[in-house]
């Protein structure tokens, strides 16, 4: 065995095999074992069942949040909104909400994005619409590293009207 290994390391194997690399049967040889190994990880890429093409593939998370509210809220296709971008295995602490269900588009405002990381936070008022009252909502989409939607918790409140708050207000200055 030693025998094998000091041919290989011999002076002259190298000068032999360097001599064959740059022949033209040589250079020939090692294009096509670069194509066939360049060729090998394209389809390891492609066809890599752990690898799921989605519509939140290759995006951030703010603009994956983005495509599912505008997907179930103005259009109104929240069924086919929820399949496309969350996960099978997703945590939704509001599966019984109205963006769930195909229908008519939900008037939706939204008044504050934040986001961190993986997290994105929408501040946003539902109007009225497909039976439901207007609310003010904060949903809290978690994402993983593929473009799923993971999570979602909410947080609803009744809609304030917006007269009432002024005149508070007003109240307040008025006081002072």
């Amino acid at each position: 065995m030693s025998n094998i290994q000091g041919g290989l390391s011999s002076p002259e194997f190298i000068a032999q095999a360097d001599g064959w690399l740059d022949s033209w049967t040589g250079r020939v040889a090692a294009m096509l074992v670069g194509f066939i190994f360049v060729g090998w990880i394209a389809h390891d890429l492609h066809s890599d069942p752990r690898w799921k093409w989605h519509a939140g593939t290759g995006k951030l998370p703010h603009e994956v949040v983005h495509e599912f509210m505008d997907m179930a809220y103005a259009q109104g296709h929240g069924s086919e909104a929820y399949k496309e971008y969350f996960s099978a295995k997703a945590i939704d602490t509001a599966p019984q909400t109205v963006d769930h269900r195909d229908g008519e588009p939900i008037p939706d405002h939204v008044k504050k994005i934040i986001v961190e990381g993986f997290d994105v936070a929408v501040y946003h008022t539902i109007g009225a619409a497909r039976g439901q009252a207007a609310q003010d909502v904060v949903d809290v989409f978690q994402l993983d590293g593929s473009g799923w939607i993971i999570r979602r918790d909410r947080l609803t409140a009744p809609v304030q009207e917006q007269a009432a708050n002024t005149e508070v207000a007003a109240q307040k200055r008025g006081s002072k």
